[in-house]
């Protein structure tokens, strides 16, 4: 899931629990129902923000720890009480309303799980700017939705889109992305696209098929996920074949990267035996 769905995700959970001393407020519930709520507002940051909590006893006997817990302590008091005192002034403008304290107290209680199945705390830090160094899992995933995002103009492009144009397009990109990166994005859009996505599968080849590729990608046989990807389109194939060869004379070791020449000559056998049944049928 996109880290901006996530965070969109938490922040409602979130506003269940500022709900809980509003609703409790609205109901006209008395001031000692205040603690209640002060102790799931702390609870919520204990789950969704670990960071601001010491870990453990000798955690406590860091520089500052009593007071940077106090004045957390402190906010959220602050927090519920005014969101109480809101709803009360809310409650003494409408008729009377019957709120059981259940509810409140339920929909504050709810809003601590989900906010944490939404978004983890280590998510939120990086999202809060707390994090110096961010985790290199979440670095690969959050890379690879950018790159989702800047290959997306691709899959919409019209099938036709000229060679010259998706070559400007790659070349554009290349500051932004690189060449593994650019070319898993693309093969991730191409599986997920509900068309045939030929301008994606054109740019696909001609990126797989590059020297850029062939320099900072070696080990990877790009050049075989763009023969995956042609599959028995004739066109296709026809210009992976030319950049196969154009590739090769100026990368002679990226050989071992590259389909063979049987592995050419099958999908080329498939392609034709496919367009003559498809002429067959039309006829």
């Amino acid at each position: 899931m996109p880290l901006g769905l996530q965070l969109r995700l938490s922040l409602l959970f979130t506003a269940f629990l500022y709900l809980g001393p509003l609703f409790a407020g609205v109901g006209r519930h008395p001031w000692p129902v205040v603690p209640a709520f002060v102790a799931l507002f702390l609870l919520w940051t204990m789950v969704v923000r670990p960071a601001q909590w010491p870990r453990d006893r000798a955690g406590w006997r860091g520089p500052g720890v009593v007071v940077r817990v106090a004045a957390t302590a402190a906010m959220q008091t602050f927090l519920v009480v005014l969101l109480h005192a809101i709803g009360r002034g809310i409650g003494g403008f409408l008729p009377d309303v019957t709120i059981p304290l259940s509810l409140p107290l339920a929909l504050a209680l709810v809003s601590i799980p989900l906010s944490r199945l939404a978004l983890d705390p280590e998510r939120l830090a990086f999202a809060r700017g707390d994090l110096e160094e961010v985790p290199e899992e979440l670095a690969v995933e959050l890379e690879g939705q950018r790159a989702d995002r800047l290959v997306a103009p691709f899959l919409r492009l019209p099938d036709d889109t000229g060679e010259v144009e998706l070559m400007r397009r790659l070349v554009a990109l290349a500051p932004s992305l690189t060449s593994a990166a650019l070319l898993d994005a693309l093969d991730r859009g191409i599986e997920a696209a509900d068309g045939p996505a030929r301008a994606a599968r054109r740019a696909l080849i001609l990126q797989a098929t590059s020297v850029a590729t062939a320099d900072t990608c070696q080990g990877r046989a790009e050049p075989m996920r763009a023969l995956r990807v042609a599959a028995d389109d004739r066109g296709l194939l026809h210009l992976l074949t030319l950049r196969l060869r154009d590739l090769l004379e100026q990368r002679p070791q990226a050989e071992g990267d590259c389909p063979s020449i049987p592995d050419l000559r099958a999908a080329a056998s498939r392609a034709t035996v496919l367009d003559r049944i498809g002429r067959r049928r039309a006829a």
